[in-house]
């Protein structure tokens, strides 16, 4: 067959492909409120093949009042969480792994948890219990994580910016190469935590537990209310001063 015969026939399978798959706009309340439903009872993998037989490629599950649901070990993968309830939801070891999360998850259950590279932004944390969830590369950018517990949690290259992290348990957590600019960490507990990297530039660190604001300082940024002071008897040493 000739190569632009070929190539023809070729794009008319790909559209024939595409043509059988859905988006979320398609999408009708009665097949969402089937999806959601089943994900209410716990039986993501059956929401996921009903979903995939709708023709579509991502859990829809935005704006689901999932509030109190046993998600306990949940492959939510990709899923799309935006503006959902999970406010309590027990989401122990579930698989977020790059899901719009969005949402209200106040008080929820993450421990152990995996939201690798997970869209946080502006998500509703408050006293969330994080412990030991994986968090690597996700975007938590203005998300309120008042007094979460946030322990032993991997926040590796994470972005934090602007987030209120007032009161967590942030105790032996990873933060290497974190963005904490402008994020508000007042009676947080860094006790052990590695900040290896991590940019403070502007954070509120009042009053907080464990973070080392001395010549041997780890972290880059100089935190809201200090100044940096250089040693006049080590020559390229600096030190963090409390302004105020």
């Amino acid at each position: 067959m000739p190569l632009p015969a070929l190539a023809a026939v070729v794009g008319v399978v790909a559209a024939a492909h595409l043509g059988r798959r859905g988006s979320a706009s398609d999408l009708s309340e009665e097949n969402k409120k089937r999806i959601v439903d089943l994900v209410n009872r716990g039986k993501v993998s059956e929401a996921r093949a009903l979903a995939e037989e709708l023709g579509l490629d991502t859990l829809d599950l935005s704006g689901a009042n999932l509030a109190r649901a046993d998600l306990a070990g949940a492959d939510l993968s990709n899923a799309n969480l935006t503006h959902a309830n999970l406010s309590r939801a027990n989401l122990t070891s579930a698989n977020l792994d790059r899901a719009l999360l969005k949402a209200n998850l106040a008080g929820a259950n993450l421990t152990g948890a995996n939201l690798t590279g997970a869209n946080l932004t502006g998500a509703n944390l408050t006293r969330a219990n994080l412990t030991g969830a994986n968090l690597t590369g996700a975007n938590l950018y203005g998300a309120s994580l008042f007094y979460a517990n946030l322990r032993s949690v991997d926040l590796y290259g994470a972005n934090l910016t602007g987030a209120n992290l007032t009161g967590a348990n942030l105790t032996n957590a990873n933060l290497t190469g974190a963005d904490l600019r402008y994020a508000d960490l007042s009676d947080a507990n860094l006790t052990g935590a590695d900040l290896t990297g991590a940019n403070l530039d502007r954070a509120l660190i009042s009053d907080s537990t464990g973070i080392n604001t001395g010549p041997a300082k780890i972290f880059i940024g100089i935190p809201d209310g200090y100044i940096e002071v250089y040693s006049h008897f080590v020559p390229g040493r600096t030190n963090l001063r409390r302004t105020r």
